[in-house]
């Protein structure tokens, strides 16, 4: 499950990652979403970038970086989802509402249509 506060900044339009970007993006999204991976594939060597600006992390041996200052949730999925595509990976990084108030991250195939349920600005 994704913090609560993120379902807030995104719904009311502030959901950029502050003043540390990186350790946010880090801590609130890669990391939650390496154990989501699991059994699928490998997502590791999370690292936040010396000025903390950015991240870098490999997905199924993929290196990726992602500069996060300034950036809003819905672009760093973007980012994670263009990584995945070039790890050629049949997968696509989402964040759901679950229920009222409650954000998950979720594994979709790639291309698959978003439903209702997927944010409006989160799609895989």
């Amino acid at each position: 499950m994704i913090d609560s506060e993120w379902y807030w900044r995104i719904f009311e339009g502030d959901a950029t990652f502050g003043d540390v970007p990186g350790r946010a993006a880090a801590r609130d999204f890669l990391y939650p979403l390496a154990g989501l991976a699991k059994g699928r594939f490998t997502i590791d060597q999370i690292a936040v970038d010396g000025d903390g600006d950015g991240v870098q992390f490999r997905a199924a041996g993929h290196p990726i970086a992602i500069r996060c200052r300034g950036l809003r949730v819905e672009r760093f999925v973007e980012a994670i989802n263009r990584g995945f595509a070039e790890a050629k990976l049949e997968l696509a990084f989402a964040i759901v509402e679950s229920r009222r108030y409650e954000l998950r991250g979720v594994l979709v195939p790639r291309g698959a249509a978003p439903g209702r349920s997927v944010m409006r600005t989160t799609r895989p």
